[in-house]
């Protein structure tokens, strides 16, 4: 399904390189244009409405099981790991960033609508990744063991390395840090029930990373960062999944309907 929307993603994205008047991505000097950039999110988003329909089609079950126990996508949950998730990642992106060697914003109307582009699509191909690789896969792989822990333990073992080999790093240190993502995101989906959180984190840190970047103008020079410097995002992913983890009940507790709050 990857391969696919990855071949989508250069004609949509030179289209769209056209469309906006800047030079459009070449397959044989490949650069992050700004098109190709914005096709692939929007074509990784797909990915939510593809994953839902193949679990439809393969095992029968509902669409909105796919995002939660619940049946549905549980924005209250999703709204309580936020007062938690927001405040840190964006902590942490604002030190990270002068490390990176991001360059000061520009605050011009093109880049703030690139900045508008970014909140709205980014969390899309976040959201789209979780429900192929913590949603579709994950189940997939897991419905094989009739042992939950045994289903677990397989599950979570192959989509995180899945995860971490589809970025495509050569570096150790990128790939490590990719699969410790894809443990804790799966380990979180299976204490919260659903897929809200690993969303959640997923387009909090693609997002607050990456908006620096945008509103510099460096978005045709971005990339993954290497090396040891990962230890710390690691470390802030893993802390993050056990303060999460224990107040689970809480981001779970349901919420009173306004009528019955007044009886």
């Amino acid at each position: 399904m990857l391969v696919v929307l990855g071949g989508l993603a250069i004609p949509a994205g030179m289209a769209v390189d056209r469309w906006i008047g800047v030079a459009p991505f070449d397959p044989s000097r490949p650069t992050f244009t700004i098109g190709f950039w914005v096709a692939g999110n929007l074509l990784l988003a797909l990915l939510i409405p593809a994953s839902m329909l193949l679990q439809k089609l393969i095992y029968g079950a509902a669409w909105g099981t796919l995002s939660s126990v619940s049946g549905r996508f549980r924005w209250s949950v999703m709204a309580r790991a936020a007062v938690v998730v927001v405040p840190v990642w964006g902590a942490y992106a604002a030190i990270i960033q002068p490390v990176l060697g991001t360059g000061q914003p520009v605050w011009s109307a093109s880049h703030l609508l690139l900045g508008l582009v970014a909140i709205v699509t980014i969390p899309l191909q976040s959201a789209g990744e979780e429900y192929l690789f913590r949603g579709l896969i994950f189940r997939a792989v897991g419905a094989r063991f009739v042992r939950p822990a045994v289903a677990f333990l397989v599950a979570t073992t192959i989509t995180a390395v899945q995860f971490g080999v589809i970025h495509g790093s050569a570096d150790p240190w990128a790939v490590a840090y990719y699969i410790v993502i894809g443990i804790s995101f799966a380990v979180l989906a299976e204490r919260t029930g659903g897929l809200e959180v690993p969303v959640l984190i997923h387009a909090a840190n693609n997002t607050l990373l990456l908006l620096p970047v945008i509103l510099a103008g460096e978005l045709a020079s971005v990339s993954t960062p290497s090396g040891p410097i990962l230890i710390v995002p690691v470390l802030l992913v893993v802390t993050i999944t056990l303060v999460l983890w224990r107040i689970t009940p809480w981001l779970q507790a349901r919420v009173p309907r306004r009528t019955e709050a007044m009886t």
